[in-house]
């Protein structure tokens, strides 16, 4: 594993500081599972995240759309703040979730939608003139 901070430094600008902070933490305590949290912040982050070419809001919308895939809720949860945070509008995500609907279907959809429901909320985006409200699919 290296030793650069570049990784450390980009999740903390990806993640913010106290999710950084966690991930970094389980990296360098080597306990089980620390050398696959280095290699995320090394690899992941600090190679592919770094990356010229795309922004952060696409790299964290191909992201939620993997996970959407690969049905990770939690996941997508993560990188859906992450392209929130990185100037995505919520009518894009949507619009995204309408994308990816005949490719991955209603159920891996709909195991997402809890989750960006929570996220809306919690973001106080459901009070947005814009938000029309979420009633889930059925």
């Amino acid at each position: 594993m290296r030793s650069n901070d570049m990784g450390s430094s980009f999740t903390r600008h990806l993640m913010g500081y106290e999710q950084s902070a966690k991930l970094i933490a389980a990296s360098q305590s080597g306990t089980f599972g620390a050398a696959i949290a280095g290699y995320a912040v090394d690899h992941v982050f600090e190679d592919i995240w770094t990356r010229e070419g795309l922004d952060q809001a696409r790299r964290s919308l191909i992201t939620m759309t993997v996970m959407v895939a690969l049905r990770q809720p939690h996941e997508f949860g993560l990188h859906m703040g992450f392209a929130l945070d990185h100037g995505m509008k919520l009518k894009e995500i949507e619009e995204a979730l309408i994308q990816m609907l005949p490719y991955v279907g209603f159920p891996a959809i709909s195991g997402v939608m809890p989750v960006a429901a929570k996220i809306i909320a919690e973001r106080g985006l459901d009070k947005s003139e814009e938000y029309e409200g979420h009633r889930g699919l059925l």
